[in-house]
């Protein structure tokens, strides 16, 4: 199953006072990870809670946000990217005066997320780091991931098993005009393609469909795709893919 989805199509979901939706999800399918779109004035927080056994990736698309742990704040902006490993504690606050957008990714999925049990806005005091606590959370850039090959693509890892990620991997791709993605498949992973910029062809069961910023393209196993770049300008695309592929077709 190839499903093409939107970033603001996803269906909402109530986590502190931000815009929030969720884009994969088990509802639609998805097993082995989810991917949420935000929206967060200045002022607005995404309450700080724990995935027991998730791990979560967050990156900013536009505006910024302070991770928060506790009394710790971390300022990130645009293009950065933040690794939490699950039992971790974690939130986002916009200490902005302009707005933040932000995709995250959890694998596996967390459905205490989407039924407001992870909402500490609503059900109480928020959880908190131990005190001495050293945060294991991973602050990085999408543009300075690890470089790998794929075919004659370039790509960068972000997030991978070489960080300590088990059970994601994120990968920042980069398409000149004319660039293909080749068509591929995982036996036993679940892929996530988001388009940041440009213009895009997604390939998948002798279909072919039209991508715009914005656009999500969620994979099962065993299901092939590939992606060209129809534009005069660049693409960018985020892709993750749940749990790390084996074998890793990004070397």
């Amino acid at each position: 199953m190839v499903q093409i989805l939107n970033l603001r199509s996803g269906k909402s979901f109530r986590m502190g006072n931000g815009i929030n939706r969720r884009v994969v999800h088990p509802d639609m399918g998805a097993k082995n990870l989810t991917l949420n779109y935000g929206v967060h004035g200045p002022g607005r927080e995404f309450p700080q809670h724990v995935h027991d056994s998730s791990e979560d990736i967050f990156i900013v698309l536009e505006g910024g946000v302070s991770v928060r742990q506790g009394d710790t704040y971390i300022p990130i902006t645009k293009g950065d990217v933040a690794f939490v490993p699950a039992g971790e504690v974690h939130g986002t606050v916009n200490t902005t005066n302009a707005q933040a957008t932000l995709i995250s990714f959890q694998g596996p999925p967390d459905p205490a997320l989407y039924s407001g049990e992870r909402d500490s806005s609503v059900t109480g005091e928020p959880p908190k780091p131990p005190p001495g606590h050293r945060s294991k959370i991973q602050i990085r850039r999408l543009a300075e991931g690890e470089e790998a090959n794929f075919g004659d693509l370039m790509i960068r890892k972000v997030v991978h098993q070489g960080v300590g990620s088990k059970n994601l991997a994120l990968h920042f791709v980069e398409l000149p005009p004319e660039g293909k993605v080749p068509d591929h498949s995982y036996p036993r992973s679940e892929e996530v393609w988001v388009l940041l910029e440009g213009e895009a062809l997604a390939r998948f069961g002798g279909k072919e469909v039209t991508l715009k910023a914005g656009d999500v393209v969620f994979v099962s196993p065993r299901e092939a795709v590939g992606l060209s770049n129809t534009g005069t300008h660049r693409a960018v695309f985020v892709n993750c893919v749940a749990p790390p592929g084996t074998p890793d077709l990004f070397t």
